[in-house]
């Protein structure tokens, strides 16, 4: 019998990531700052890989998290908390909780496996989304629903059915008022097998496969990026087909764009708001499909966050420099990247137009009563913000 890789040998497979990855970022002299962000990024995308593929498994589920803050690769809406659990299609699973006060909760069926190396460049369907408003809710908010292929013949109570394609559950819990809004807590249990651990061979196996599907997972989300630069243009909004085929909510209208702009330069956004919507927010990203630092920066506004003007109309300034208005995208110092807006469940889905403008000339372009924000008051509303990110429940 072959023996299994000790830890110098698995640490092997991993040392040339990092280098791999800035081959195809920055081919060309990167600098020493863009190598340590590529290592970070690198790194995180490797914590997720244990934590939610090397530590558990379809036996043994948890919802483990996907991304957060520490691990902002792929786009993630920062009014999401996203985890996920492997499921095995044999399987009975129950999963129950406390419904909490958020937005909503989703819980979508994946047909492919995030957390493994074969779903890089293939479509993504969905088997099916569920929301926990659509179970029986006790007093305190207290669900439980059986998610199996069949009905069990005793069960009278929540039912959701596992489709013969689901091999992984993706969970968002949707919070706009980041500290006042009690996010749900979630559990889930296999109850047709008591769970064994993973043998030696499986661990070495899922470890083994770290260095490949970290590459292959930020090396997709680049490709990405620059398929919108390809086919949306840049500076530009176009509502997006591709998010929908590769796991997005299919309750959730996105429009993806591209930022390129000078420090003496400034995008405006400029949209009306559904009548009816359950939920909206805009977003900027780097040029590998990361969503810029939300904790420590605006880059992130939703429906509760963002002034309305007195219009009624949403505008919103990406620039590098403070704009001094509320409604400011920080892009952070990236020379390009990314742009998303997401309505939800609304009745109709409104195109977000974009402008390009000389940074100094941007209030005119806005309404005559946009508040001033002051450095000092700039401060403030980031320090609140901070706070507020770091109470939300995140695992």
């Amino acid at each position: 019998m072959k023996p299994l890789p000790d830890w110098r040998a698995q640490m092997r497979a991993l040392e040339d990531v990092g280098d791999n990855l800035m081959r195809v970022w920055r081919p060309n002299s990167p600098t020493e700052a863009e190598i340590q962000d590529m290592n970070r990024l690198a790194l995180s995308q490797l914590s997720s890989g244990y934590l939610c593929r090397v530590y558990t498994d379809a036996s043994r589920p948890v919802f483990m998290p996907l991304w957060n803050y520490a691990s902002n690769q792929g786009g993630p809406d920062p009014d999401y908390v996203y985890s996920t659990t492997e499921v095995d299609v044999d399987g009975v699973y129950e999963i129950s909780g406390f419904r909490g006060t958020t937005r909503f909760v989703e819980i979508t069926q994946q047909c492919y496996d995030i957390l493994s190396t074969d779903y890089v460049d293939q479509a993504a369907p969905v088997a099916a989304t569920h929301d926990l408003d659509d179970l029986q809710l006790g007093e305190n908010g207290e669900f439980r629903v059986i998610l199996s292929a069949e009905r069990p013949d005793s069960h009278d109570g929540d039912w959701w059915q596992l489709d013969h394609r689901t091999r992984r559950l993706l969970m968002r819990k949707c919070s706009c008022d980041w500290r006042n809004e009690v996010d749900a807590r979630v559990a889930i249990n296999r109850l047709d097998d008591p769970g064994a651990d993973m043998t030696p061979e499986q661990t070495a196996r899922r470890f083994g496969e770290m260095a490949e599907w970290v590459e292959g997972t930020i090396g997709f989300d680049m490709k990405l990026a620059r398929y919108y630069r390809e086919h949306h243009g840049v500076n530009t909004f176009l509502r997006s087909q591709k998010i929908a085929s590769i796991g997005g909510l299919p309750t959730q209208a996105y429009y993806d764009g591209i930022h390129e702009i000078t420090d003496d330069e400034a995008l405006i956004i400029e949209t009306r708001i559904p009548d009816k919507i359950r939920y909206w927010q805009a977003l900027v990203g780097d040029d590998r499909f990361c969503t810029i630092d939300w904790v420590n920066r605006q880059s992130s506004l939703n429906d509760h966050q963002a002034h309305i003007d007195s219009d009624g109309k949403f505008r919103a300034v990406i620039s590098r420099l403070d704009p001094g208005v509320p409604n400011w995208l920080d892009k952070a110092d990236y020379p390009w990247g990314m742009i998303q807006m997401r309505w939800n469940r609304a009745n109709e889905y409104p195109d977000p137009t974009m402008i390009k403008v000389p940074f100094n000339q941007i209030r005119d372009h806005l309404p005559t009563d946009t508040p001033v924000i002051t450095p000092e008051l700039r401060a403030a509303q980031l320090r609140t913000r901070r706070e507020d990110a770091q109470l939300r429940r995140i695992w």
